[in-house]
């Protein structure tokens, strides 16, 4: 709830008339009609969205484009991912012998190697249909 005092500055906006003039080049005030500055407004609007690349279908977020799954990625990826998992479950997790955790720490990190490749092919293909189908529709 406004104060008192906010109040009676927002009724002192309310009080006055306002007109918007231009000068022309002899000096003379000429009112601006409302409607052609609208309608000049709405216009520099269309022209700015024309201009900006439209935004994907869904989301209105471009994304960016994946790149071809390879073996040398998933070996990068799965490696940096299964010597965190080691160092997790070799220092970090209790329970078990030692050894016992450090050979299922490999058996995972090794796992992580070609689930990145097929994660990295499954985005891959998905971008790669999502592409035929925009064109698809563009062609229509």
């Amino acid at each position: 709830m406004p104060t008192r005092k906010q109040r009676r500055r927002r009724e002192k906006t309310f009080r006055h008339e306002y007109e918007t003039i231009v000068l022309d080049e002899e000096g003379n005030e000429h009112p601006v009609d409302r409607e052609q500055e609208r309608a000049a407004r709405e216009e520099r609007e269309r022209q700015r969205t024309k201009e900006k690349a439209p935004p994907a279908k869904r989301g209105g977020r471009l994304g960016r484009e994946p790149q071809p799954p390879s073996w040398r990625r998933a070996l990068r990826r799965g490696g940096l991912m299964g010597a965190v998992i080691f160092v997790a479950f070799v220092f970090v997790l209790k329970g078990g012998s030692p050894t016992s955790r450090a050979l299922v720490a490999v058996v995972y990190g090794i796992a992580f190697i070609p689930l990145t490749y097929w994660v990295d092919r499954f985005a891959y293909r998905s971008y790669q249909r999502r592409l035929a189908r925009q064109q698809g529709d563009k062609k229509r």
